[in-house]
C-alpha cells in the first residue's frame, strides 16, 4: 500500500529518527548498558513511504522546492525542562509529567530509559508512572531522558528514588549447615500485621536458603524460588546447581497467596484477603538480595509444581518486574475452576467465590481486585503489560486426577479464554508441554521429562533469559501440536473432579480432545549474546534446534528430546519483549527484516512489536527492527 510522502521537515525528522544513537540503560544500579550499533549513513534504508504524511514531497532529486522550504516551520533542538529527582514511598504512585519544548512538534520523540522495574512511560502524554512494591524501597534509578526532533536531540537525567516505608521484620538465620559447594540456612521469619493477619502475627515460621560456594559481586550467581505443593513444607535438597535456592512455607496451602485477615478467629466471608503468603515469598527474595551481593537479582525465577506451580505462575505474573521466567508444572491458571473439594478448601481462606472479596491490595495502577478474580491468569495476561514480559514454561498431564487438563483448556468464566489461547492471543513468550501422564506420573508411552532437552534459561550459552534483556516471545508456530479445545472425544465421560481425563497407566484412553501429547513453541531458540537494543534498533537472531535426541515411540506421538519431529521451516509469529531502549509508542510503524523477509509492523497498544509469519530454520538469522 503507498502511502503520501511527508512534507521536507518532517522527511527530515523521520531520517533523523533512523539515525542511531549511543544510550545506555540498566534495570538497577551495575547493570551492563544495552549493546550499541556503528553510526551509518542516516538515509540509509529510510522508507519514507512506510509513514503517513501530507501530499508535498522532495523532489526527483532529493532537493525541496521554494514552496516547501518557505512553508516548513522554524525547529529547533528539543529543550528538555529537567524534572529533578524524584522520591516515592513503597505501595505509593509517582506520576511525573515531562516537560519538552516545543511541546506541540510532531517530529518531537521523548525516550526514557533505566527506568526502575515497574515503571512506565507513556509517550504521548509524556508521563512516568511508577508504583514501588514493598521491596523495592531503598533501591535508586538514574533514569536518562532522550529527546530528539528534526533539528537535533538532546538529554538529561534525573533519579527516582523509593523510600523504604514498609518495615516487616527480617528474617534470621536459626541454623547454618555446611555441605560440599554450599551452604544451608535454615531461617526464622516472624511475621507481623503486613506479613500476617492481625490474629496469626508474630508467629515464626521456617524457611531454607542454599547459599553456593564462590558467589560474589564479581561472580554472581541465579536465584530459584522454590514453592512447594499441597502440604509441603521447605525442600530439603543436597545440593545448590550453581544458583541460590529459596525454599518458603506456605503451612496453611493457601496456594501461596494468603488468607481473609479475619483469620484465624473470624469469618472467612469477611474480607479483605490480602496476599500475605506472596509477601513472605518476595520479603525472603529481598532478604537475600541485600544481604548476599553474590545473587544476581537480573536473574531470580520462581518455580513449583502443583499448588507450588500455580503459585509460581500468580507470583511470577503479578510481580513479574522482579523474575526473569516462570517454570510451573500441573499448576491451575483459573482459580474459579478448580474442582468442587479445592474450591471448598480455599473459600476457608479466601473466602466465597460468589463474594469475590477484596483482596486488599493495589497492584495493577491501583486498583482494586477480587481474589479469585485476581488471580486469573487469563486476566493477568491481557490487562497487565508487566505480565505480558514474563516467559512462562508450563507442563500438564491430560488423566491428571487432582488438577485436570482444563486447567490450561477451559474458559475462563471472566474472561472467556483459556489459559493456552490467552498465550497465543496476546503474544506471550511460552513453551508449553503436555501429554497423558497424572499427576506427576509419567505418560504410559512417552519417558519421563521426554521434551527436556537440557535446555536451562539461566545457564543456556545462547537462549537465556534475564530480567533486563530483550527475547522474542513465539506464537502461532506451523509445528505446533493441538492441545484440543477444552471439550471431550467421547472416551470418557465429564467428571467434575478429573475433567475428561482417563487411567494414568492406560495408553491411548484420555477423553480429552487434540493431541495425546505435544507441545507448543518446542525448538525454537535465540542468541541472547547477540541482541542488539538501542533506541533506534533491535536486533535478535532466531533458530531453531535440531540435536540427536530420539524417534517418537509410537506413531501420533512427538519426539523426545532435541530432535525435531516437524518439517522446516518453521513459520511463526514473533513478539519481541523486555526491550529496555528500543521501546515504542502504541500504534507506531516499525521496519523489520529477516533474511529474504522485510515489511512494516505496528505496535501494540502495549508498545510491544509482533512480527508475523517468520521462517525459521537451523541457521541463525537476526530480526532486526528499526524506527
Amino acid at each position: 500500500m503507498q502511502h503520501p510522502r511527508p512534507t521536507g521537515w518532517l522527511l527530515a525528522a523521520l531520517l533523523l529518527a533512523s539515525a542511531p544513537a549511543a544510550s545506555s540503560c540498566s534495570s538497577e544500579s551495575g547493570a551492563a548498558p544495552p549493546a550499541t550499533i556503528p553510526a551509518t549513513d542516516a538515509s540509509a534504508g529510510a522508507d519514507a513511504d512506510a509513514f503517513g504524511g501530507s501530499d508535498a514531497s522532495p523532489d526527483r532529486d532529493g532537493s525541496l522546492d521554494a514552496a516547501d522550504a518557505a512553508a516548513e516551520p522554524p525547529v529547533g533542538p528539543p529543550v528538555i525542562d529537567p524534572p529533578g529527582d524524584q522520591t516515592v514511598q513503597e505501595d505509593s504512585t509517582l506520576k511525573l509529567k515531562l516537560a519538552v519544548q516545543p511541546p506541540s512538534d510532531p517530529a518531537l520523540r521523548v525516550w526514557l530509559t533505566g527506568l526502575p522495574p515497574g515503571a512506565h512511560w507513556d509517550e504521548a502524554s509524556r508521563e512516568l508512572t511508577f508504583t514501588p512494591d514493598f521491596i523495592q524501597g531503598g533501591d535508586s534509578w538514574t533514569v536518562q531522558i532522550v529527546a530528539r526532533n528534526a533539528a537535533g536531540s538532546s538529554t538529561s537525567s534525573f533519579q527516582i528514588s523509593a523510600v523504604d516505608s514498609i518495615h516487616p521484620p527480617w528474617p534470621t538465620i536459626d541454623s547454618t549447615d555446611t555441605a560440599s559447594g554450599y551452604k544451608s540456612l535454615w531461617m526464622k521469619q516472624e511475621t507481623d500485621d503486613y506479613l500476617d493477619s492481625p490474629g496469626y502475627a508474630g508467629r515464626s515460621l521456617s524457611a531454607r536458603v542454599i547459599v553456593p560456594d564462590g558467589a560474589d559481586a564479581s561472580n554472581r550467581m541465579p536465584v530459584r524460588v522454590y514453592l512447594h505443593g499441597f502440604g509441603g513444607g521447605p525442600y530439603d535438597g543436597t545440593s545448590s546447581g550453581g544458583q541460590y535456592r529459596i525454599y518458603p512455607h506456605d503451612p496453611m496451602n493457601s496456594y501461596w497467596w494468603g488468607y481473609a485477615s479475619s483469620l484465624p478467629s473470624g469469618n472467612p466471608d469477611h474480607g479483605p484477603v490480602p496476599n500475605y503468603t506472596q509477601r513472605r515469598v518476595l520479603h525472603l527474595v529481598e532478604w537475600l538480595l541485600r544481604n548476599h551481593p553474590g545473587a544476581d537479582p537480573r536473574r531470580v525465577y520462581v518455580t513449583g509444581g502443583s499448588m507450588g506451580g500455580a503459585g509460581a505462575a500468580t507470583l511470577g505474573l503479578l510481580y513479574a518486574r522482579h523474575f526473569a521466567f516462570v517454570d510451573f508444572t500441573i499448576g491451575q491458571t483459573i482459580p474459579r475452576n478448580h474442582r468442587p473439594d479445592r474450591i471448598a478448601q480455599l473459600q476457608q481462606l479466601w473466602g466465597s467465590p460468589a463474594l469475590d472479596l477484596d483482596d486488599g491490595t493495589a497492584l495493577e495502577d491501583g486498583a482494586h481486585q477480587g481474589v479469585w478474580d485476581r488471580q486469573d491468569l487469563t486476566r493477568v495476561l491481557g490487562s497487565l503489560p508487566e505480565a505480558r514480559a514474563q516467559h512462562l514454561f508450563s507442563k500438564h498431564g491430560k488423566d491428571d486426577p487432582t488438577i485436570h487438563f482444563g486447567a490450561v483448556v477451559l474458559a475462563s468464566p471472566m474472561t472467556n479464554r483459556s489459559y493456552f489461547d490467552t498465550l497465543r492471543e496476546e503474544g506471550i513468550g511460552h513453551y508449553a508441554v503436555w501429554d497423558e501422564g497424572g499427576h506427576g506420573s509419567a505418560d504410559p508411552v512417552m519417558p519421563a521429562d521426554w521434551w527436556d532437552s537440557g535446555w536451562s534459561r539461566v545457564f543456556d550459552p545462547d537462549a537465556w533469559l534475564r530480567r533486563d534483556t530483550p527475547f522474542p516471545a513465539f506464537s502461532h508456530a506451523s509445528h505446533d501440536w493441538d492441545p484440543g479445545d477444552g471439550t471431550g472425544n467421547g472416551k470418557q465421560p465429564w467428571n467434575d473432579n478429573s475433567g475428561y481425563g482417563g487411567e494414568v497407566g492406560t495408553a491411548g484412553d484420555t477423553g480429552w480432545s487434540g493431541d495425546i501429547a505435544g507441545a507448543r513453541n518446542r525448538f525454537l531458540r535465540w542468541d541472547s549474546n547477540a541482541i542488539v537494543d538501542t533506541i533506534d534498533k533491535l536486533s535478535i537472531p532466531l533458530f531453531v534446534v535440531d540435536g540427536t535426541g530420539q524417534a517418537p515411540p509410537k506413531a501420533g506421538y512427538p519426539s523426545v528430546g532435541d530432535r525435531l519431529d516437524r518439517p522446516l521451516p518453521i513459520v511463526v509469529d514473533v513478539t519481541l519483549r523486555r526491550a529496555q531502549a528500543f521501546v515504542c509508542r502504541p500504534g507506531e510503524p516499525v521496519h523489520w527484516s529477516f533474511g529474504s523477509q522485510s515489511g512494516v509492523a505496528q505496535a501494540g497498544a502495549d508498545g510491544s512489536v509482533t512480527v508475523p509469519g517468520l521462517s525459521l530454520d537451523t541457521q541463525k538469522r537476526a530480526l532486526e527492527l528499526t524506527r
